[in-house]
């Protein structure tokens, strides 16, 4: 989740068929054709796959979260099963984004694609940096919590348009947050509810998100200088 994607990318030459490097890994791929948009996009690629990631681990361990009411526990986890397989549906994750970069030099084909997606990826590793940065002493607590209080920021704070991605209107962000919100005091830290800080990691995820700019065509020298 915190990794960029460049510090993905390992020296190993792996031998993939093309068609397994091209897999975006999702049956009906969502791609927005304008900047604004794409932020949007590379902010549900977060998601996606830190979501991914997230309930990976409550698989292979069992192990749930616990809070003080069943029923909060329950609409969270559910609400956001259901968000990853939404995301799945629509959204690519980084494992696409990866194998872009990765391969681009040796393939043409994904070479002119990675150029294609590369705001893409500038987008994503902006976010991928920022948490990098909070946490590279020590691991994220809760990154399921931190995931909803980006998209609500996105969305209600900031009033980004989701039109392109209409299946986020089918989840209550802020209903969610305040399920996690009635129960602090059973998300402690030795002694201490992160969820202030969480909060704040997310507002500073989305401000690096919402500042950062892409320049299209950068090696392209203008008529007018060449005179």
């Amino acid at each position: 989740m915190k990794r960029t994607i460049e510090e993905n990318i390992t020296e190993e030459k792996e031998v993939l068929r093309l068609e397994d490097i091209l897999d975006t890994h999702t049956s009906e791929r969502i791609k927005p054709a304008l900047l604004r948009d794409v932020k949007t996009e590379a902010l549900l690629v977060f998601s996606r796959t830190a979501l991914e990631r997230f309930f990976k681990q409550i698989y292979e361990t069992q192990h749930t979260p616990e809070m003080s009411g069943n029923e909060d526990t329950k609409y969270i986890y559910e609400n956001l099963e259901r968000l990853r397989d939404v995301l799945q549906t629509y959204v690519v994750n980084v494992d696409y984004l990866l194998n872009l970069v990765k391969y681009a030099p040796s393939h043409s084909q994904v070479k002119r694609l990675a150029k294609f997606e590369e705001p893409l990826i500038h987008y994503y590793d902006a976010m991928a940096q920022k948490v990098a940065n909070h946490y590279k002493d020590r691991a994220a607590k809760y990154p399921e919590f931190l995931i909803i209080c980006i998209l609500s920021h996105w969305i209600l704070e900031e009033g980004k348009s989701i039109d392109q991605f209409p299946f986020l209107k089918e989840f209550d962000f802020e209903m969610l947050i305040e399920k996690f919100e009635n129960n602090r005091s059973a998300l402690e830290d030795d002694g201490e509810c992160i969820l202030s800080e969480i909060h704040s990691v997310s507002i500073a995820i989305v401000e690096k998100l919402k500042n950062r700019t892409y320049k299209m065509n950068k090696t392209r020298v203008s008529k007018s200088r060449k005179k």
